[in-house]
């Protein structure tokens, strides 16, 4: 396998879990501490992933860092059936962004009043 490869695959997987909890590259860089354009850098192949980077970009899709680095079967990479495991994750992600979404624009909404 090349590096180019790797990345590649890299590349594929992070587009599919991102995809799959519904983030855009925007939202996923926001819940990574990432900017939107390393996302977009790291998923169009054009840069590598620090250790350091790819345990947070795993964290913020739930998965195991390894699961950005093995290559999906082409079954699995678009198959979006989802275990009731995986429907509970998701359930728990979507509370707690648009809880998130909400408090950002009370907080943005308050603070405008006040000036």
């Amino acid at each position: 396998m090349t590096q180019n490869e790797l990345r590649e695959i890299l590349s594929r997987n992070i587009k599919f879990y991102r995809k799959r909890l519904f983030f855009t590259q925007e939202k996923l860089a926001e819940k990574t501490g990432l900017s939107t354009q390393t996302i977009n850098d790291i998923e169009g192949c054009r840069t590598w992933v620090s250790d350091k980077s790819l345990i947070k970009i795993s964290e913020a899709l739930h998965i195991s860092p390894a699961d950005l680095l093995i290559e999906q079967n082409e079954k699995n990479s678009t198959d979006l059936n989802m275990t009731s495991a995986d429907l509970y994750r998701l359930k728990k992600q979507l509370r707690e962004t648009f809880l998130d979404d909400i408090e950002s624009i009370f907080i943005k909404y308050t603070d405008s009043k006040e000036d």
